[in-house]
């Protein structure tokens, strides 16, 4: 059975990690970033 989200979207995102004291080499290996995101699930 699918998750059945609809309207999926995302609303913010960013690197969350930039300008860090000590930024991990495994944080821009892997591209890190914050994302914010909003669905709806319609009721059954």
């Amino acid at each position: 059975m699918a998750a059945g989200f609809e309207g999926f979207e995302v609303t913010w995102r960013k690197n969350v990690f930039e300008g860090a004291v000590r930024p991990s080499k495994e944080v821009a290996y892997f591209g890190t970033r914050g994302v914010n995101f909003r669905a709806d699930k319609p009721e059954a």
